[in-house]
């Protein structure tokens, strides 16, 4: 549909069609007759709270509104036109959708139907880092080379291409690794080496640090960070930049992890449906996680531990290197890496995603079963190393180590890695077995009743105690269950019900925020309160369950999300 009016400039805009994201919101496609920039689709959201972005989209594809009439005209447009047949699904997020695999730069594959990408709530800074300098072949010379022999490098490289193979193979989705160990190692090095594979920041983001994020920039955006690396790798560089004191650092790092690894948002108000990411993570450190928690005086348990694989430095080499491929020492090593990442970038991802959906368009069966044979080859020689050694490896862990070995796998039978499986799988062991058996440095971790106030265990005691204060001004669902005529949802302090047997209190997010407050304390203290088994965990281990609350309604349409307590929390202590 077009603007009629041919003296007036506008009379260039056409409407392309109509689509729907996956909730359901309504979007305008809008473009420019005789330009050839591509006008994202606007949702009806956008176009109510911000018709400024779409007359900045059309302007610079061409058409000038800048005037009060000109915007008159293109809203008039809009408000003019009937719900129409739905003619493209409108991409939000990064990844796999329908059958292909969509970039920030473009769409590989041939997906099962017509996709328009929309990624206005995502930092655009970010995106912008997805590009590619040099040749595959520049890049293979130049960066790859030089990994085998360093098990640091290698798993690295196997590392950085686990994003778009997540989709296909069983085990954690989520969680990550930590390179830890002196200042001035490699370990940064080793982490642009790892994003050289899908880019490096524009001079308007951080192009020292190559493809990475900062802890610190992560630690305030975390989940709009994590959406722009879905089906892909993040990378974190330094810990200590997450926070100005020991304490800090932390909770923010403890925080992230366990935020990161559920791999979804938090319920947003007003804004649409909470929205997931499927990724790996990098991080780099001058100390383990385990001696951050004691200086920061912060509890640590397995629930951390098995979302974070701790990888130290070698016990023989140069820094974070093995081998040093003929340069004079570690520094001057990691000098030339960091300045070749800088140079060559991007890619190495870009033809791995081409070579994936390929199988992935022919066979994709075939590829299930081949990526699935080499993570139980993984499994089985970890398991092997582990029993000789007397070693007890967390499962989480070695699903995310069986996935970098299946993904780095791949990426040499694409002759993209250089080196052998046999090589890759001696590295992704040699990571994880070292991380085994470093242990932690001198400093122990914190028992819980060793950490200070503000941690779990406090809130923990603040939590049971208002239950036990207010339980009695619960609404007892066991008597009857309520009609939604004469209550709403969440008026009450909270409600108690019998569930399959079992005694619960049931709380909405608003009252548990509300008793807690936010913050990295009332994370881990549900994660806590999970592997205690005294919350009910739902899908996508987000920490709220569909529960029955309303009567009238058939099925669970009367169900509403709640946090789900066990009863025998009061017991369990302050």
């Amino acid at each position: 549909m077009k603007i009629k009016d041919p003296s007036n400039p506008t009379s260039r805009i056409i409407i392309e069609g109509e689509g729907r994201d996956e909730w359901g919101n309504r979007y305008f496609k809008l473009a420019v007759n005789g330009s050839d920039l591509n006008v994202p689709p606007f949702s009806m959201g956008q176009i109510v709270s911000n018709p400024e972005a779409i007359y900045t989209a059309l302007s610079n594809a061409g058409v000038n509104i800048f005037s009060p009439a000109s915007k008159t005209i293109v809203l008039n447009l809009l408000q003019g036109l009937k719900e129409g047949k739905v003619s493209f699904r409108v991409v939000t997020r990064l990844g796999w959708n329908s059958g292909a695999i969509v970039r920030p730069d473009g769409i590989i594959g041939s997906p099962k139907r017509r996709l328009e990408t929309s990624f206005g709530d995502l930092d655009l800074e970010v995106l912008a880092k997805y590009r590619v300098r040099g040749t595959l072949e520049e890049w293979q010379d130049k960066i790859a080379s030089v990994c085998p022999g360093n098990s640091r490098l290698m798993f690295a490289l196997g590392l950085a291409f686990t994003g778009p193979i997540l989709k296909l193979v069983t085990g954690p989705k989520g969680g990550g690794f930590q390179f830890w160990g002196k200042k001035e190692t490699g370990k940064t090095t080793a982490a642009m080496v790892a994003g050289s594979v899908w880019g490096c920041h524009t001079v308007a983001g951080d192009p020292e640090i190559g493809f990475a994020e900062s802890w610190h920039t992560t630690a305030n955006e975390v989940e709009v960070t994590a959406l722009a690396h879905t089906d892909n790798l993040l990378i974190l560089d330094e810990t200590f930049g997450a926070g100005l004191s020991d304490r800090e650092v932390a909770e923010l790092v403890i925080s992230v992890i366990m935020t990161l690894s559920q791999q979804r948002e938090k319920a947003r108000k007003n804004t649409g449906p909470a929205r997931s990411w499927r990724c790996f993570f990098l991080s780099t450190s001058n100390c383990s996680l385990g001696v951050l928690a004691h200086r920061g005086r912060v509890y640590l348990d397995d629930a951390h531990r098995s979302r974070l694989t701790e990888i130290p430095l070698p016990a023989h080499g140069h820094g974070i290197y093995e081998d040093l491929h003929g340069f004079a020492s570690g520094e001057v090593l990691t000098d030339g890496l960091m300045a070749r990442c800088r140079r060559f970038y991007g890619s190495a991802g870009l033809e791995f995603q081409r070579r994936l959906v390929a199988d992935y368009e022919a066979d994709k069966r075939a590829l299930r079963k081949w990526l699935g044979h080499r993570r139980r080859e993984y499994k089985a020689a970890l398991q092997a190393s582990a029993e000789n050694q007397g070693l007890k490896p967390l499962s989480r862990s070695t699903g995310r180590c069986a996935t970098v070995y299946a993904a780095g796998s791949l990426a040499i039978k694409y002759r993209i890695l250089p080196g052998t499986k046999e090589e890759l799988l001696q590295a992704v062991l040699t990571c994880q077995v070292d991380g085994l058996t470093s242990g932690s440095e001198a400093e122990p971790t914190l028992t819980a009743a060793e950490s200070l106030p503000a941690t779990a265990l406090s809130l923990k005691a603040k939590l049971v105690g208002w239950l036990r204060q207010h339980q009695h001004e619960f609404l007892d669902l066991d008597k009857k269950l309520v009609k939604k005529s004469s209550h709403e949802f969440g008026s009450v302090l909270g409600y108690g019900a019998t569930f399959k047997g079992k005694k619960w209190f049931y709380l909405t997010a608003d009252r548990l925020r509300e008793i807690l407050g936010g913050g990295p304390g009332s994370d881990q203290l549900k994660q806590d309160l999970v592997d205690s088994k005294l919350l009910k965990i739902g899908p996508a281990e987000r920490y709220v369950v569909q529960r029955p609350i309303f009567s009238e309604e058939k099925g669970n349409k009367g169900w509403r999300s709640v946090h789900a307590l066990q009863a025998s929390i009061l017991e369990s202590g302050d």
